[in-house]
């Protein structure tokens, strides 16, 4: 039977992989990758963005000593793979001579496998004057809510990536990664001052998540809620109790407790959390997880960028600090399993251990109950960014908007504020967790770059957090 161009590139990084080990590497990789990515962008009823762009290209990665090498190519013939796999050894080796550790990779159980993921309605299936037109409703619907509005962005992407890896563990693996997202954000201005409100769906999925929105509806609710933020008061300040949304709780989970347990960051003596395992970094109510396996999750993933199957990995469970998100590498350091948290932005980039989706689990109160039972306080909606310290365990979020809560009813809006605090500290005053799990999509850099699709969130979350005034 005549072989697919697929099965011809599997045996061409099969026989790179082989030649690495021939020369001398001690562990070798190759992973060929394309990826396209479309966007359509209205701003203010005029095309900003009308694009689709892709590109391809093999990593050939080999370990020798306490060393990696990395050299990456456009697709091209076998020979220059085989080059890129001799520069890539090369550069191991060089630096193996400046570098005292050792590598000890784990074993693990090798896979051969083609998956290809399950979509309602393909991006190619869709002419794109219709996905102009869903695009231009989602404006129209912010332009026509109130005369206030005076800022309109809407956006529409898809991405597409298809992946092959062989490695000299024996993983001959083949699979895709479809997402579709899209975003309306409206600016709204009254007597000098302005505010703002967006939203944004996002997953694991095809066109189906466009066509099942309604973009009137959608859009309509972004910009009445930046016209009602014109209303808000000012936000009080001091230690409060504070209702987090599972917005805003995925904040706390990604940018401090999941930095600070990716392996890599701790081997490195970068975690707050190096010491943690086995000790109480929260309330008994308080259980974290990564978990790339979360069906039509905008982080989900079938396989790392080592071939390792993505999986449910438990970071605190009822309080106790468990364990750290594990690249090959990491896992053979700290004597544990890799967890599939091995993740490259692209073939041009290094592996790094990173998240997946990281949230909070849910437990079993209503928003309602949660409010009801809540004296005097702060209801926190919607995080605008958080601050990445895996370092020093601080948590700094700034959110859009809250709510007074009195005498167990939501009261006054209010504007934009911060909340600060230490993460354990936070995380051990948590007294309430509600039952409604909620994610929110994103990219994630480690640091400032090497930019990758990730999801955090949780439940409703009431915890004691010092508040910044806006």
């Amino acid at each position: 039977m005549k072989k697919g161009v697929a099965d011809t590139l599997l045996d061409e990084l099969q026989k790179a992989i082989n030649f690495a080990l021939k020369i001398g590497g001690e562990f070798a990789d190759a992973r060929f990758e394309t990826n396209r990515v479309g966007q359509i962008g209205v701003v203010n009823g005029s095309i900003r963005t009308f694009n689709s762009s892709s590109r391809s290209g093999v990593a050939l990665r080999v370990q020798f000593g306490g060393a990696w090498g990395l050299a990456s190519i456009t697709p091209a013939d076998f020979e220059s793979i085989k080059k890129a796999t001799v520069r890539a050894f090369e550069l191991a080796k060089k630096s193996s001579k400046h570098s005292d550790k050792k590598i000890s990779l784990p074993k693990i159980t090798t896979y051969k496998k083609k998956l290809k993921t399950r979509v309602k309605i393909n991006h190619e299936d869709v002419p794109t004057d219709e996905k102009l037109r869903f695009v231009k409703a989602l404006d129209l619907a912010q332009a026509e809510t109130d005369k206030r509005i005076v800022n309109r962005t809407s956006t529409y992407t898809e991405d597409v990536g298809n992946y092959e890896l062989v490695n000299s563990l024996g993983c001959q693996l083949q699979w895709d990664e479809i997402r579709t997202s899209f975003l309306a954000l409206s600016v709204a201005s009254e007597a000098g001052k302005q505010e703002f409100s967006y939203n944004r769906k996002y997953g694991t999925v095809g066109y189906e998540l466009v066509e099942e929105a309604d973009p009137n509806e959608f859009g309509h609710r972004v910009a009445k809620e930046a016209v009602e933020m014109l209303s808000a008061t000012k936000p009080p300040s001091g230690i409060m109790t504070v209702i987090v949304d599972p917005d805003i709780a995925g904040l706390l989970a990604h940018e401090v407790m999941g930095h600070a347990s990716e392996a890599d960051e701790v081997f490195r003596q970068r975690s707050f959390l190096g010491n943690a395992v086995g000790k109480r970094v929260g309330s008994e109510l308080i259980t974290m997880v990564d978990d790339g396996t979360v069906n039509q999750a905008y982080g989900s993933i079938p396989f790392d960028s080592e071939g390792t199957p993505s999986s449910r990995t438990v970071i605190i469970k009822d309080g106790v600090y468990k364990g750290f998100m594990h690249s090959l590498e990491t896992a053979g350091e700290f004597h544990s399993k890799p967890t599939g948290n091995a993740r490259a932005q692209d073939y041009n980039r290094r592996v790094f251990v990173r998240m997946t989706n990281t949230f909070f689990e849910t437990r079993d109160c209503t928003i309602d109950e949660i409010i009801a039972d809540t004296k005097e306080g702060l209801f926190a909606v919607k995080g605008i960014s958080g601050m990445e310290d895996p370092v020093g365990g601080g948590f700094q979020a700034r959110v859009l908007k809250g709510y007074l809560i009195k005498s167990g009813q939501k009261k006054d809006l209010v504007r934009g504020f911060t909340l600060t605090g230490k993460a354990l500290d936070i995380l051990k005053t948590v007294d309430m967790v509600g039952k409604d799990l909620q994610l929110s999509g994103g990219n994630c850099g480690k640091g400032e770059e090497d930019w990758v699709p990730v999801t955090s969130g949780g439940p409703y979350m009431r915890a004691k957090i010092i508040v910044g005034g806006g």
